[in-house]
């Protein structure tokens, strides 16, 4: 069957897949096995989304999913008409790029970002992982702004979170800015042009995504 166009399914720290699109018919992308786009994961939906080409172009839409579909940050609540380069988030767990097949320039996927695997202790930034990994001290303060979710979180819950044992007044303020600095530089070894951990002069710090 010959194609026009394809889908690129990304996932970070996993490989990159491409899916051709049929000149007419249909693709379903799920949990189902069954679903030629297979997203073996628990947040989506058996059939989550379907891609369709039409007389005018590419479609997808939503099939009733419980997490739903975006595209291009943009809920979908009816059939929405690709272009080339539109992200597709399915569930917020994978996205989907659209890449026409009259495309004159190849689309450059955006992976910046950051993942913390908690089984693993591992922190990958913009899809590598941090190599050699980073100190104890600085996976607590990093882990304890992740999970704050951009929140702020107070110099003295840091000192409490990263240095327990520590007696009160043990740890100094420069002694969290010089882990606050390390942590940014190994941040800055992998992605230089964003700053992940923000300061909030007088009360802390929080974490900022891309």
């Amino acid at each position: 069957m010959s194609s026009d166009g394809a889908l690129i399914v990304m996932r970070e720290d996993e490989a990159t897949h491409e899916w051709p699109l049929p000149k007419d018919g249909e693709i379903f992308a799920g949990r189902d096995g069954s679903c030629e786009i297979h997203l073996p994961d628990r947040q989506i939906s058996r059939r989550h989304a379907i891609f369709q080409r039409r007389p005018e172009g590419v479609f997808v839409n939503d099939l009733g999913s419980k997490n739903g579909t975006w595209v291009n940050g943009v809920q979908v609540q009816s059939p929405v008409l690709l272009r080339d380069g539109d992200e597709v988030s399915i569930a917020a767990r994978y996205k989907v790029y659209f890449v026409d097949a009259e495309a004159t320039a190849p689309v450059v996927f955006d992976r910046r970002g950051l993942r913390i695997d908690g089984e693993t202790l591992m922190v990958f930034v913009s899809g590598q992982a941090i190599d050699p990994p980073l100190s104890g001290p600085q996976y607590e303060l990093l882990k304890l702004l992740y999970d704050a979710g951009g929140s702020l979180v107070g110099r003295d819950d840091i000192v409490e979170h990263v240095w327990p044992d520590a007696a009160r007044g043990g740890v100094s303020e420069d002694a969290l800015d010089a882990l606050v600095r390390r942590l940014r530089l190994r941040l800055a070894e992998y992605d230089d042009e964003h700053q992940y951990i923000l300061t909030v002069r007088g009360y802390g710090f929080r974490i900022d995504m891309p």
